[in-house]
Formats: structure tokens, C-alpha cells, sequence
């Protein structure tokens, strides 16, 4: 597995694993696809400023397979002392690679990432299914609230 950070000239690959998403499990994603409007908001999205701080990071398998996906906003603060946390916005694995570590990996490769950017912390709100609740436990070093908020400090 490799890590691909999304830019503008990885959107095809994107569109491709978005387009599987969709199809493989329609209850998940129950609004309709449309390539080139996904195409085009995603490319408006990352040219523009207001989202230069939102990140997304693509697994690909051997072949270049885009696998999963796993969105973080990095969030600056004033208040908790000029501090820059990331908030996980979205994980998704398609559905014929789960359990094979590919959820892991992206968190692997995001925390990575945040450590060489000098943040120390994420959190997420965790999803309310079994499935995911299991995989939210299953990460060392994590606390979950008793309001479903995961965070982990990177330090």
C-alpha cells in the first residue's frame, strides 16, 4: 500500500474510487453521481484558499487502485494557546478491502503527516455502526468521550 496526497492532477484517481464507492453500497451514498460535477467542485475546492487547509490522503493497492480515503481539516486555534489540531472529517475503505489494514494505514500516513507539519493532535466524532465503533477502539493511544469524540495526542 502507498499513500497519495489529493491534488489536481490525482482527481481522475479520486473519481474512479468515488464512482466504486457509490456503487458497491448505495445505501451509504444515497444521492446519484455525477463525474463531472464531482470533477469540477473538488478541483474549484482545491484551488480555492478557504480549503487550503483541508487535506485528503488516497490508498492505492500495487496496482495504483485507489482502496481508501481519509480527510482531516487542520484547525489553528487561538484558543487553546495558538495550538493546530486536525479534525478528521471522513475515512471510507471500499467495502472488498476492509480488514486488511488499509483503515489503519491511512491513519498511519495521516499522523505522519501531522507530526512533520508540528500538530500533536487529532480528533473525530466516531460513526455510530459496530463496525466502526470496533475499528475506533482499535486505535493505540486513542480516547473515546462518552459523547463518541475520539483524540489522540501525537506527542
Amino acid at each position: 500500500m502507498k499513500a497519495i496526497e489529493l491534488n489536481a492532477e490525482r482527481i481522475d484517481l479520486l473519481t474512479a474510487f468515488e464512482k466504486e464507492a457509490r456503487a458497491t453500497e448505495p445505501d451509504i451514498f444515497i444521492s446519484g453521481f455525477d463525474e463531472n460535477n464531482f470533477k469540477t467542485a473538488t478541483l474549484t475546492a482545491l484551488s480555492n484558499p478557504n480549503f487550503a487547509s483541508a487535506k485528503c490522503l488516497l490508498c492505492a493497492d500495487e496496482n495504483d487502485h485507489i482502496i481508501g480515503r481519509i480527510d482531516f481539516s487542520l484547525l489553528p486555534s487561538l484558543a487553546f494557546g495558538g495550538e493546530i489540531r486536525a479534525y478528521v472529517d471522513w475515512i471510507y475503505v471500499l467495502k472488498k478491502h476492509r480488514h486488511k489494514g488499509v483503515a489503519q494505514f491511512l491513519f498511519k500516513e495521516m499522523e505522519k503527516y501531522l507530526k512533520n507539519h508540528g500538530i500533536n493532535e487529532y480528533f473525530l466524532i466516531t460513526a455510530e455502526n459496530e463496525e466502526s465503533k470496533t475499528f475506533y477502539n482499535s486505535i493505540p493511544n486513542a480516547e473515546i468521550s462518552k459523547h463518541d469524540v475520539l483524540t489522540k495526542n501525537l506527542t
